[in-house]
């Protein structure tokens, strides 16, 4: 419950994210970075994959080598130190206690909008050796969903307060061996077994085919959570918050298209007969499911294609299926005189957004040297070679080119994928909206208790009432104060 009285409003703010007490000592705290002996010491939090640890120190070396030889009056010495990705942002709070937080920090891009509205991360655009005109000149060299996660309005202004560091995204897996077991069939109900589904039409021919339930077999599983939907909600053109004339962020919800999407992938369980039931608390989960070759087809990342090629599974890796094309012109999403083959159908495909952002902590002494290191890991050259090195998706659009992708076939997939992506809002709270507000609604549709336009009506409540109207309230009291400040 938020409080009401004397509290000021970008207090109220960090106090409605959960971390109030990491950022009020994040602002006292002893700044992490230090000078000994003529030597900056920066401090480097970095939650990694084992395998990409060296490559990343490789990096360090190589800039810190860089840096040295062209600064010799300005030495400076990068300490990095790994912490588990899922545990960055309780190790940040711990050190904020301590007094000891880190300079620079790669974090999950779901976390940034506690980072932001805590205190914690910095704006990158205030500072003197930004190299841009402005976050939106900046924002073209980078792929602009993973950008997005990095923006936020902040005490009235909008400010950049990371860098996409890696990017991530969904993307539809499909399993060839079951397709060519199923050749006949699927040729009989007019699909192609040496190709994947591209629209959700077709997706549901493939799946009824690859569906056999006395044999626990399926044409798809699939996780119910809102980051597993958003590819369906961004592609059909779904808002979830705008902000009204009056400048107060409000419900776009419910709205045809997010109707659409909503049915659209709940009618795979309950009237098409092709979803496994993957997404019950207890089920066989899609991954494994999809090992296993329960499952012929479901939407997962990159993170997964090792283990499933470890596992000798023959799989592809395919763009989301695209909105059907007759039902993108009944919702606008195309000209009614669109085709297949025209460059709109390439806009009804879509991803959502994960990975890492890096951010340099308010409590930095050396911001701009931290800066520098963070545009040095998003150059070109350092992001051709994760991509080639380790399979990442490049988050800067230049690096995407002309790639060397030999050991990595399916990253080109991702790659296309990601620049349909779409981040959701960063506002203070939006880390609710999935657990206590989308999910539980989203399953309550799939067990058939409720439909899909109650679902919506609730959800579009549930979210003004407990994230837009206190977000709007401490927005609004933040701006009295500064303009109160402003008058003195």
């Amino acid at each position: 419950m938020v409080r009401r009285g004397k509290v000021g409003g970008m207090r109220k703010i960090v106090s409605l994210v959960g971390i109030t007490l990491a950022a009020s000592l994040v602002a006292m705290a002893a700044p992490d970075s230090s000078k000994q002996a003529g030597k900056i010491r920066l401090t480097i939090w970095q939650g990694f994959k084992f395998k990409e640890v060296s490559l990343l120190r490789e990096n360090i070396a190589e800039f810190q080598r860089k840096w040295n030889a062209e600064h010799p009056d300005q030495q400076i010495e990068l300490i990095e130190s790994q912490v588990p990705f899922f545990d960055m942002i309780q190790k940040l709070r711990s050190a904020a206690l301590a007094r000891q937080v880190p300079d620079i920090a790669f974090v999950d891009v779901n976390n940034m909008v506690q980072l932001i509205y805590g205190g914690v991360a910095r704006p990158l655009d205030v500072l003197p050796n930004f190299p841009a005109q402005s976050i939106e000149e900046f924002r073209e060299k980078f792929v602009p969903g993973a950008f997005d996660t990095n923006v936020a309005v902040f005490k009235g202004q909008k400010h950049l307060f990371g860098i996409p560091a890696q990017t991530t995204t969904l993307a539809l897996f499909y399993n060839k061996k079951r397709f060519r077991e199923k050749a006949e069939e699927l040729r009989a109900a007019g699909c192609d077994p040496e190709r994947p589904p591209k629209d959700w039409e077709e997706f549901i021919r493939y799946g009824k085919v690859l569906t056999e339930p006395e044999r626990g077999l399926y044409g798809f599983g699939m996780n119910g959570s809102f980051w597993f939907t958003m590819p369906f909600f961004n592609q059909y053109g779904a808002e979830f918050i705008l902000r009204d004339q009056e400048g107060n962020l409000r419900p776009a919800i419910p709205s045809p298209h997010a109707l659409a999407a909503i049915v659209r992938k709940a009618n795979f369980y309950l009237r098409d007969g092709i979803e496994a039931g993957a997404w019950r608390d207890g089920a066989l989960d899609p991954d494994q499911g999809f090992k296993n070759n329960r499952y012929a087809m479901i939407l997962t990342g990159p993170w997964m294609i090792e283990d499933f090629r470890s596992s000798g599974l023959d799989f592809g890796v395919a763009l989301v299926p695209r909105v059907p094309l007759e039902e993108a012109k009944s919702l606008g999403l195309v000209p009614p005189d669109a085709t297949g083959e025209s460059t709109y159908t390439a806009k009804l495909t879509a991803g959502n957004v994960g990975g890492m952002n890096g951010i340099v902590s308010t409590s930095c002494q050396y911001p701009e040297i931290a800066l520098e290191f963070l545009l040095f890991f998003t150059s070109t050259p350092i992001q051709r070679r994760w991509a080639e090195e380790m399979g990442e998706v490049p988050v800067v659009l230049e690096a995407q080119k002309n790639l060397d992708l030999s050991r990595f076939p399916e990253v080109p997939t991702f790659i296309e994928q990601i620049n349909t992506s779409k981040a959701f809002p960063p506002i203070p709270l939006a880390n609710i909206f999935e657990p206590q507000i989308f999910n539980p609604e989203f399953s309550l549709i799939l067990q058939r208790r409720t439909t899909p336009e109650q679902a919506l009506e609730r959800i579009a409540r549930l979210l003004d009432d407990r994230i837009l109207k206190p977000v709007n309230e401490a927005e609004r009291i933040a701006l009295e104060e500064l303009h109160s400040q402003g008058k003195h």
